[in-house]
Formats: C-alpha cells, structure tokens, sequence
C-alpha cells in the first residue's frame, strides 16, 4: 500500500485524504450555525474544496455564479445494522440555485489534482 499523501485545504494540512473526509463528515449539528453557513473556517474549508473539485470536473463549472453559502442537513443512513447520522452538504449560489454536493467526491478530487 502507498503512503498517505497530504491534502491542503484552505490553508490547513490534512495528513491524508481520509483525515480531510473526516473533518466534514465529523461537524455536529448542535456546533453548526443556525441557518446558511456564509463565513468562518468552515465556510473557507468548503469554498476551496468545492471551487477546487468544480474545476477539475467538467460539468461542474461555477459559469460565473458565486457561492454565497452552504447549508448541511443530516439525515440517518442504515450502515449494516445501526443507523447513523451523516452530515449531506449543498452548495448555495448568487443565483438562488441550491446542489447538494458529495464531500467525498470533492475531497477526493482535491487530493488527486496537482494545484
């Protein structure tokens, strides 16, 4: 197996991939803001992530819309026989348009593109 390569995101190492999925997939409802998260640390860490997947997947280009928000919605998952809350991720944009994004797929992204 190789050695866990390193991912920056908004200026803050992660030692792997994997550490970098957890730090999204670990946020508690009851430590988010009420509402739109639209600045802070967590706000940054989204906003590069997703700008940065956006550009390494055609058909996932911004088109000239700004991100103005994200919002996270927790929905329970059957994983083997327990259930589990897990954090679901949507984008906000100047256009009132709102995706739902696979943090996963964008960190994933990330790690395995050479910016």
């Amino acid at each position: 197996m190789g050695k866990a390569k390193p991912v920056t995101i908004a200026g803050r190492m992660f030692t792997s991939q994997g550490e970098a999925q957890d730090y999204f997939k670990s946020q508690k409802k009851e430590l988010l803001p009420e509402g739109p998260i639209k600045e802070g640390l967590l706000f940054n860490a989204l906003k590069d992530v997703y700008e940065r997947y956006c550009d390494n997947s055609p058909g996932y280009e911004l088109n000239g819309r700004l991100i103005t928000a994200f919002s996270v919605d927790f929905e329970k998952r059957k994983i083997g026989n327990s259930w589990v809350t897990h954090p679901c991720y949507k984008v906000h944009f100047s256009n009132n348009e709102i995706r739902p994004f696979s943090v996963d797929k964008a960190v994933q992204s990330v790690a395995n593109s050479t910016k």
